[in-house]
Order: C-alpha cells, then structure tokens, then sequence
C-alpha cells in the first residue's frame, strides 16, 4: 500500500512500549527523531480530487 502511494518501507516504523519501560520509550524516540532527520524530503504532490 505505502509503495503504491509513494512512500518507502523506511518511513514506516512501529515501536512498542510498555509504561513501565521509560528508558526504552526514551530510546525509541531517538531512533525514531534520527531517522526522520536522515530521511530525504517528500516531493509535493498535488493531489487529483474524484
């Protein structure tokens, strides 16, 4: 679904969590916040209305 909308599989991310675990939530926004950096922009697109 994400290639046929032009997205790569990179931007696609799915961490999981527990309250308990805050050093891990920690980590994984981190490793979430650097991937977005090192990901290139997405070209605008218009979007055809049918």
């Amino acid at each position: 679904m994400f290639k046929h909308l032009g997205l790569s599989e990179d931007r696609i991310q799915q961490y999981f969590c527990s309250a308990a675990e805050v050093e891990n939530f920690l980590n994984s926004v981190e490793d979430i916040t650097n991937k977005i950096e090192a990901l290139p922009r997405l070209p605008k697109q218009k979007i055809n209305p049918k």
